[in-house]
């Protein structure tokens, strides 16, 4: 079973973790300030686009890292690296996101039940039809980093359920883990340096990066749980050694 534990443990014990946090979470950081005092002109724009692509690449090689057993979790110092993967995790998976958040926000338009307890509930399970192929469109790819992975129907058909469940199980222990460690970093600067304050809030933008490495680490693990090892048993099944 996918574990929070290891992959928290992990995002730590990788080589060099709390050098590559605080280095990583500088242009997060300028990010917030810029849109905190309101400047959001083309200069957080700049920033803005550049630390999405900068959470996206170092998304994706935590979970490529992951699934392919690499001794290192977290990418390396190279940004320019880190964007070529955000961009290639784009024209891979975009589409997909582009379509299906779409449609989920389409069909979801299109009526209200007279209940607004079945109607919000009905409305969710669509919005989680349609993320669950998003998802698994993105582990189908983090895998090899083929593109024409993230379009295997089959695939998406076979195992985005399983995933999707396991992705609505993983976000609530995200959530513990940064009560624990982000809420008792922020209860301390709230009791004797008071909040807000601007090294906190530094602290805040490595939790961000730290928070990516974890969801990618246990990103991984669900697939290769619900992709690898049921793939591994159905071929078990039909007598084929396995891989």
């Amino acid at each position: 079973m996918a574990s929070i534990k290891d992959a928290v443990e992990e995002s730590f014990s990788d080589n060099h973790a709390m050098i590559k946090y605080f280095l990583f979470a500088i242009p997060v950081y300028i990010t917030y300030v810029l849109y905190t005092n309101n400047e959001t002109g083309f200069i957080f724009w700049l920033f803005a686009i550049f630390t999405f692509l900068l959470l996206l690449g170092t998304l994706t090689i935590c979970t490529a890292n992951v699934r392919n057993n690499k001794n290192q979790i977290l990418p390396g110092m190279n940004i320019f690296a880190i964007i070529k993967e955000a961009l290639h995790t784009l024209l891979a998976v975009g589409p997909a996101i582009v379509i299906n958040l779409g449609l989920a926000a389409y069909i979801t338009s299109m009526f209200t039940l007279p209940n607004p307890g079945f109607d919000k509930a009905f409305k969710i399970i669509i919005w989680c039809v349609f993320s669950s192929v998003i998802f698994t469109a993105y582990l189908l790819f983090s895998k090899d980093k083929k593109i024409k992975d993230a379009y295997n129907l089959k695939a998406i058909s076979d195992f985005g359920a399983d995933i999707m469940m396991a992705v609505i199980f993983m976000i609530p222990l995200v959530l513990i883990v940064d009560a624990i460690f982000v809420g008792s970093i922020t209860y301390v600067f709230w009791l004797f340096f008071g909040v807000p304050n601007p090294v906190l809030s530094f602290i805040w933008a490595m939790f961000v990066i730290q928070n990516i490495s974890v969801i990618g680490n246990y990103l991984a693990q669900i697939a290769m749980e619900n992709i690898e090892i049921k793939v591994e048993m159905e071929k078990y099944d039909r007598g084929e050694r396995p891989i």
